[in-house]
C-alpha cells in the first residue's frame, strides 16, 4: 500500500499535508491518440479506490515527524508546525506495512512577499468541462484522458500573471489554491493535466463521493467550497482574496456568502459568463448584495477580458496583457 498525497502545502503557520491511504498503484502515462475505451477503463480504474482504513502514517519535513491514523476511508490531514519544517520535502512512512517504503513528495512553497491569495474554481473556469451540460460533462469526463483535456485560451497565461503580481522586476510568489466538486479520485488526472500545460501548482480541495451520513454520493456545492473558502484563508489570515469561478454551477450565490460572512477580506470575484441571460439576469441580482461592502464583483466573457479586469485594478501587470 502507499500514500496518496493531495496536497502538502507550506503556509504561514507549517505544512498542511493531506492524502489517502491506498492499495499501491501504477498508472501508464496516456497518449492523446489513446482510443475513447482505453481512457474509460483508466477512469473506471480510477473510481475503484482500494483504500486501507485506520493506517497509521508518519510525516516529516525535515523536523520531529507526526504521527495520524487514517480514517475508515483512508483520509488522513496532518499540520506540521512550521518550526518542523524546514525542508522542502515531505517524508511519508507507513510504520505498520512491512512491505511499503518511505516515499518523498514535494512540500508546495511558502509565498513570497504575497499581495493576495487566488482562489479558484477548475470545471468551466480552468478545465472546458461542460458542467451545466450533464451528457455532456460526462462523456468530456469519462472519455478523455489528461493530454487531451482542453482548458480556456489564455488561462495558463493569466494564473502565471497571478501568481507574479503586478510588477514582473519583483520577486514574488502569490499563494494559488484551487477547489472544485470534483472528487478526489480523480485527483492523478487533474495534477497531471495541470503539470502537462504548466499551470501554476497549488492544493486542490476535492470532495470524497460515497454514501454516509453526512452526505448523498458527495457533499453539497455550496458546504465544500465554503469549507476550503475558511481553510485556506485560515492559512494567510491577513491576505486580500480573489475567488474566481463560473455561472454553471452555484459559484456565484456561494462567493457572496463567503464575502459576506468575511468582511474585508474578498478583494474581487471574478465570474466566467457560461449561462444563457435569464440566469445571467438571476446571477446578478445575487450579485448586488455586495453593493457598499468593499468586494468588486466582475462577470468576465473569456479570459482575456479576465486579464484586462485584473490588470486595471492592479492584482497584475498592464504590461503583461
Amino acid at each position: 500500500m502507499s500514500a496518496e498525497i493531495y496536497y502538502a502545502t507550506q503556509h504561514e503557520h507549517g505544512v498542511a499535508v493531506k492524502g489517502r491511504i491506498l492499495l499501491a498503484r501504477t498508472w501508464p502515462h496516456p497518449d492523446a491518440n489513446d482510443p475513447a475505451v482505453v481512457n474509460l477503463y483508466h477512469m473506471l480504474r480510477r473510481w475503484c479506490t482500494p483504500e486501507r482504513p485506520y493506517s497509521l502514517v508518519r510525516l516529516s519535513a525535515g523536523g520531529a515527524p507526526v504521527e495520524r491514523r487514517a480514517d475508515r476511508e483512508g483520509y488522513f490531514e496532518v499540520e506540521i508546525p512550521a518550526a518542523e519544517a524546514p525542508s522542502d520535502e515531505l517524508l511519508i512512512e507507513l510504520p505498520e506495512s512491512t512491505v511499503s517504503q518511505p516515499a518523498h513528495w514535494p512540500v508546495d512553497p511558502l509565498a513570497y512577499d504575497p499581495d493576495c491569495l487566488i482562489l479558484s474554481d477548475i470545471d468551466d473556469t480552468v478545465l472546458v468541462s461542460h458542467a451545466g451540460q450533464f451528457f455532456s460533462m460526462v462523456a468530456t469526463t469519462l472519455f478523455g484522458n489528461a493530454l487531451t483535456r482542453q482548458l480556456f485560451p489564455g488561462v495558463v497565461e493569466l494564473y502565471r500573471a497571478l501568481r507574479h503580481g503586478p510588477d514582473p522586476d519583483r520577486d514574488r510568489r502569490n499563494p494559488i489554491a484551487y477547489v472544485t466538486s470534483s472528487p478526489y479520485n480523480l485527483h492523478g488526472l487533474l495534477d497531471l493535466i495541470f503539470k502537462e500545460n504548466g499551470l501554476p501548482s497549488g492544493p486542490f480541495f476535492m470532495t470524497d463521493w460515497g454514501l454516509d451520513e453526512d452526505k448523498w454520493l458527495k457533499r453539497s456545492h455550496r458546504d465544500h467550497k465554503l469549507d476550503a473558502i475558511r481553510h485556506a484563508l485560515s492559512w494567510y489570515p491577513d491576505l486580500p482574496v480573489l475567488l474566481i469561478g463560473d455561472t454553471t454551477q452555484h459559484d456565484v450565490p456561494v462567493y457572496v456568502e463567503a464575502a459576506l460572512e468575511h468582511p474585508g477580506r474578498i478583494a474581487m470575484i471574478l465570474i466566467h459568463s457560461l449561462s444563457s441571460a435569464k440566469r445571467m439576469e438571476q446571477l446578478r441580482l445575487e450579485a448586488e448584495k455586495l453593493a457598499g461592502t468593499g468586494t468588486a464583483f466582475h462577470f468576465f466573457a473569456d479570459h482575456a477580458e479576465a486579464t484586462a479586469i485584473l490588470a486595471q485594478a492592479g492584482w497584475i501587470s498592464a504590461d503583461g496583457i
